[in-house]
């Protein structure tokens, strides 16, 4: 019985409350979430047209385009090309391109960033009380599509997929992350009162 009441409470839709203003720490966060989204998006107009192609040879961890990223003369780019480097395979083929160069990092993960922005972003004006199902649930297309492209040759993802499933996957870290800050700022404020009122 005990089992069934907590799997009908992990079921149950999320309670969404309307903030009475803006959550100030939030806010904060999300305007770092957008700024990496709009550095990572923005790198390849810095650089000139044509310029950026890194092939399909790239692999996670690895510095693998040190020289192609060293000749990049804006330091905003330069940055964001070498965080791609270091975090995200960088396959073209896998990677949106505009102004005809390569995204610093894959459609993917520029999904994630964008996502992660909206996600933050809903929690400065509301709260979301997401339990873990939601959350795995959340993950569970990207998961499925990229472990599924993983392990069998026959199926290759388009980017396209891979902007959506990231983009569900990013609004769901969002939303987790805008929940956390919310709860670490709620405990701050009560530590707050409760030294003040000690102190009275």
């Amino acid at each position: 019985m005990d089992i069934m009441a907590s799997v009908k409470e992990l079921l149950e839709r999320p309670e969404i409350f309307r903030r009475k203003r803006p959550h100030i720490p939030i806010l904060i966060v999300f305007v770092l979430t957008l700024l990496w989204f709009l550095g990572a998006t923005f790198s390849p107009y810095l650089v000139d047209a044509g310029t950026i192609n890194l092939g399909d040879d790239g692999v996670v961890g690895t510095r693998d385009f040190t020289h192609t990223i060293s000749q990049i003369d804006s330091p905003v780019a330069k940055f964001f090309y070498d965080a791609g480097d270091v975090n995200c395979h960088q396959k073209a083929s896998r990677s949106y391109f505009l102004n005809d160069n390569q995204m610093p990092f894959c459609a993917r993960d520029a999904a994630i960033f964008m996502g992660l922005a909206i996600g933050v972003l809903a929690m400065v004006f509301i709260s979301i009380e997401l339990n873990i199902f939601w959350i795995i649930l959340g993950l569970v297309p990207m998961g499925i599509d990229g472990t599924t492209q993983l392990l069998f040759d026959s199926y290759e993802s388009t980017n396209f997929i891979r902007l959506i499933t990231g983009m569900i996957a990013g609004i769901v870290i969002g939303i987790a992350l805008g929940y956390i800050i919310g709860e670490f700022s709620l405990i701050s404020k009560e530590r707050k009162m409760t030294k003040n009122m000690k102190e009275k």
